[in-house]
């Protein structure tokens, strides 16, 4: 086994952050492959599940402990000082501040995070056993970065008036880990509950205004916010005082291309890790080497 693959295993999280646990039992419908049986223990209640699949979004305070917190935002300090000034994506007027893409492939502590329980264990619980990363994002917003605010927006939709027979709703569960406290006034990331199931809403370009059904989700540092892709959602201004860090990733079924964004590093951690023979499938999945056919 390589060194990289003997020293990596799942992020750790607060347990004590998880309300309840269940245990689904998938039997995966593959012939060649003996029809396989996958236990996912889940790290959320069947209620937050149900409340999930109907509001879109699950919040999950203090996740993470403040030695962790310290831990990444030094990783990702090290990676943004190291990275080609090419691959730092400058943000705009609606997405401001800078993007890190693929961290991943950039740092063990973000290798780490591709198998990180309290939101993996929730996409196999929605999506079933087989998913994979989309990639593993930092956004930064500094005081005095213009435009820190978003618009109203969504990752994943792709409807077409009338549906096709056969259409297939493309979906995500995106993974918002905040690294700096996300009060009233350092940008909280803002969301219109149910609006995920929407399909014959039109959203235009450039909306900051507020929303009737809106809810303004403030979480101290540490904490993560499950979301699905088709959730519409912005975030609102910082005051220009704080820095606001946030580490975004996500999950889709195995069958979903991954993320189009940013410029994949050659030979990146994620590749190296790939080369060890003894990788668990679960983990071959997640790296999107595996789990369909």
């Amino acid at each position: 086994m390589s060194t990289l693959s003997s020293t990596f295993s799942g992020y750790p999280f607060n347990a004590d952050a998880i309300p309840g646990r269940h245990t689904l039992h998938y039997r995966v419908l593959d012939a060649h492959r003996g029809n396989p049986l996958r236990d996912i223990e889940v790290l959320a209640t069947p209620d937050e599940i149900q409340a999930l699949l109907h509001d879109g979004y699950l919040v999950r305070p203090n996740i993470i402990s403040p030695t962790q917190i310290e831990e990444l935002r030094a990783a990702l300090h090290e990676v943004e000082t190291r990275e080609n000034r090419n691959d730092i994506e400058q943000g705009n007027q609606a997405f401001g501040g800078i993007f890190l893409r693929h961290l991943e492939d950039k740092h063990p502590a973000f290798l780490s995070l591709v198998d990180f329980a309290p939101a993996v264990s929730v996409a196999r619980a929605v999506f079933g056993p087989c998913v994979t990363l989309r990639g593993l994002t930092a956004r930064i917003c500094r005081p005095g970065d213009r435009h820190s605010e978003v618009e109203w927006h969504f990752h994943m939709r792709m409807a077409t008036e009338p549906l096709p027979p056969m259409w297939c709703r493309p979906q995500a569960l995106d993974v918002l880990l905040y690294l700096d406290d996300i009060t009233e006034d350092n940008g909280p990331m803002t969301v219109v509950p149910g609006s995920h199931q929407w399909l014959d809403a039109d959203l235009p370009t450039g909306l900051c205004d507020d929303m009737p059904e809106q809810r303004v989700l403030t979480v101290p540092a540490g904490s993560c916010v499950l979301a699905f892709g088709s959730l519409w959602h912005r975030a609102l201004p910082t005051s220009g005082r704080k820095t606001r860090r946030l580490l975004i990733s996500g999950y889709s079924p195995a069958w979903q291309k991954p993320s189009i964004y940013g410029r994949k590093p050659e030979n990146g951690l994620a590749a190296q890790l790939l080369q060890d023979p003894d990788l668990p499938t679960a983990m071959r999945e997640l790296l999107g080497v595996d789990g369909y056919h």
